[in-house]
């Protein structure tokens, strides 16, 4: 049996002591300082007999136990074992370095809570501490120039006015026109930018929302729950001929179940969701500052899905609350090189679930 350490480890401090994390695994445990030393001399596969001669003033036993722990825990990998080759595809495939890497599998699969769990932790967190404010005026700033309250009432700021995130939807089935113009304005190709760059294909596709380098990082699948002329189940978007792929016509999970128990996204008519395709990106931005691009690309594309819902007559509303692990089995994901990273759900919203309060009367702005 071969061992060498895992590519995915960060030490930090607890209590004083240094805490192992491999963030990978999401596995972390308080550790000494001769296990430091040990993982420090296992970067190279090495026999798991060669390690008591590393140590020739300590009892093999000893070397041996730490060693079996350390494979226990998945911080040393056996050779051919399913953890290492996770790992060396890891180490050939992420381009991004370990504070990318920490974050973007640190933050996936979390605790999530559920309604009664969020209310309970909401009702807690403003007895222990003031809210923070979440607007700032301009009160003590000099020559401040007061701006004329644009009209809502036509052209785009009508459109971008009835939008409104909605969580209680009617069980009517949805037009496909309304999906197809979802679709397209968040990720149809309008045309294709000829760069006169060397290599196979010079021609980068253009779309309504901005990408970083015309990289173009998501892919769009959706599920599909009422929508005319189509069936329910799960489809991929391709943008390249503006058509729908039937991924499943039989989910194995429910999008609540996806969704980390939020049962109002399974009353929506269908669900766009953005899943990530890192290398995109990294191919040609190896600083981990392009991860932070990819995730505000979602942003821009959930916002113009959001708008042509809204062109529709129909409410949506975003999440990124996900089971990370659900959503690889359920689309076939590659841990490392995708992810699940924003979900948009749309139908025709109840009337009486949002009530907007009038904008002048206010109390923050009618001083």
């Amino acid at each position: 049996m071969r061992l060498r350490r895992a590519r995915t480890l960060v030490v930090t401090f607890a209590s004083g002591a240094p805490l192992l994390q491999n963030y990978m695994s999401r596995q972390s445990l308080p550790v000494d300082m001769f296990t430091l030393d040990i993982l420090a001399r296992a970067e190279d596969w090495q026999s798991a007999d060669a390690f008591p001669h590393l140590y020739p003033g300590t009892a093999p036993s000893v070397v041996d136990h730490y060693v079996q722990g350390l494979v226990e825990h998945g911080y040393l990998c056996v050779e051919h074992s399913p953890a290492a080759k996770l790992d060396e595809e890891y180490e050939s495939s992420w381009n991004w370095d370990t504070v990318a890497g920490l974050y973007h599998f640190g933050i996936q699969d979390p605790p999530w809570l559920d309604t009664q769990q969020n209310a309970e932790w909401m009702n807690e967190l403003y007895v222990s501490k003031p809210p923070i404010p979440l607007m700032m005026s301009n009160e003590g700033l000099e020559d401040i120039t007061p701006l004329e309250r644009p009209n809502l009432d036509t052209g785009i700021m009508a459109t971008m006015s009835a939008r409104r995130s909605v969580r209680s939807f009617k069980p009517d089935p949805v037009p496909l026109e309304a999906l197809r113009d979802c679709l397209f304005a968040g990720l149809g190709i309008t045309g294709f930018l000829n760069t006169q760059l060397p290599g196979e294909n010079p021609y980068l596709p253009l779309k309504m929302t901005p990408s970083g380098g015309g990289r173009n990082p998501y892919e769009g699948f959706v599920y599909v729950s009422r929508v005319d002329n189509l069936a329910p189940g799960i489809y991929h978007y391709s943008a390249l001929d503006n058509s729908l792929g039937l991924v499943t016509d039989a989910p194995a999970a429910k999008p609540s179940q996806l969704f980390a128990q939020q049962p109002w996204t399974d009353e929506a008519a269908f669900g766009i969701l953005l899943v990530a395709n890192f290398e995109r990106m990294s191919w040609k931005y190896p600083h981990p500052n392009a991860y932070r691009v990819v995730l505000m690309e979602a942003g821009h594309i959930g916002q113009n899905i959001t708008l042509a819902a809204a062109e529709h007559s129909l409410s949506s509303t975003p999440t990124g609350a996900t089971f990370d692990s659900v959503a690889q089995s359920l689309l076939g994901l590659n841990k490392i090189k995708q992810a699940l990273v924003y979900a948009i759900f749309v139908g025709a919203g109840d009337p009486g679930a949002f009530e907007l309060e009038n904008y002048a009367a206010h109390p923050q702005t009618d001083d």
